[in-house]
């Protein structure tokens, strides 16, 4: 596959003759092609935004007092969408984890996080640290926070640590149980202490994680949603103006809340796709996010959403912020 790639890549030769120089199909040597980019053996980087874009990012960062913004054309398959704005989140947070100013970084899980590692350049930082922003899933999976986390420290030879413990607690009462842990105490501090903390928005779905595999037992997402949930913010509930909802689910959360969130120095959430539109408005609301990251048809819908897409580029800051 490397062989291939190389021949492919470097030396520009094309698929029919790598294929008699290797002696194998045409068929075969673009499968080798492509699974050598999904194993992110080979990485694919545009260094020169789209002016659309540009543009977006600019309205986005005045329209909620944004420090940045990134904003990526829209897949034309909806089902890409994470693959586009993960290499989007890739471009933006390989120059912060190359940065020797910065030394403490925090990650989440889901699908774009994911799909950042295939596009994320690596830098050899042992001196840094990756935390975990919140608890894991009790399977494996790529998705998985504990699983991210080891692979983004294996690609800087980092320090990994992680929230030993779940998402959620059975009980509010539980969960005081297991904050009051000197385990918990030690992450949450690293956490409060990132230079940038990166994650993902989810929304009320059946395609969030969180709402497939982490809720508490009896915690139906209809009810989730009648409270006035439009998706979670690292397993806290919002509403669409960006307040906590009142359900005891939020009580169980064993990880930072908001008002943890809006004491940290650089919050990146990066989230994309026609079921975000709601939570991303509610998270923008919350006025807690530093950088966006997001594909155009995203970033439009949460501006009309939000009542800032107007013609001229919106002033000030989204009014609405909660604790």
């Amino acid at each position: 596959m490397l062989r291939a790639a190389w021949l492919y890549f470097i030396e520009e030769r094309t698929q029919a003759a790598i294929a008699d120089a290797l002696g194998v199909s045409r068929f075969r040597v673009n499968r080798m092609l492509a699974e050598c980019r999904e194993r992110g053996w080979v990485r694919v980087e545009i260094t020169t935004p789209m002016a659309s874009c540009i543009a977006l990012e600019r309205r986005a960062m005045e329209a909620f007092g944004l420090r940045d913004a990134v904003v990526v054309p829209t897949p034309l398959r909806s089902e890409r969408t994470a693959a586009m704005v993960g290499a989007g989140l890739a471009r933006y947070m390989s120059e912060q984890l190359a940065d020797p100013r910065q030394t403490i970084f925090g990650f989440g899980w889901g699908q774009t996080l994911r799909e950042m590692l295939r596009y994320l350049r690596p830098s050899i930082r042992p001196e840094s640290k990756i935390v975990t922003l919140l608890g894991a899933l009790p399977r494996s999976s790529e998705e998985n926070a504990i699983d991210l986390i080891g692979k983004i420290g294996r690609l800087l030879k980092a320090e990994r640590y992680y929230m030993t413990a779940p998402i959620y607690a059975d009980t509010p009462d539980a969960s005081g149980v297991l904050t009051s842990q000197n385990f918990y105490a030690s992450v949450l501090d690293l956490i409060m202490r990132t230079d940038v903390a990166c994650f993902a928005a989810g929304g009320m779905t059946d395609a969030s994680l969180l709402i497939r595999h982490a809720l508490p037992k009896g915690v139906p997402a209809q009810e989730l949603v009648a409270a006035g949930a439009v998706g979670d913010l690292l397993g806290t509930f919002i509403d669409i103006d960006g307040a906590p909802i009142d359900h005891p689910v939020n009580r169980q959360l064993v990880g930072p809340g908001l008002k943890d969130l809006r004491a940290m120095k650089s919050l990146v959430l990066a989230s994309g796709g026609d079921g975000k539109v709601d939570v991303i408005t509610g998270a923008l609301r919350t006025g807690l996010v530093h950088v966006l990251v997001t594909d155009e048809a995203t970033m439009k819908a949460v501006l009309t959403r939000s009542g800032t897409n107007t013609g001229e580029a919106p002033k000030g800051p989204c009014p609405k912020v909660h604790e």
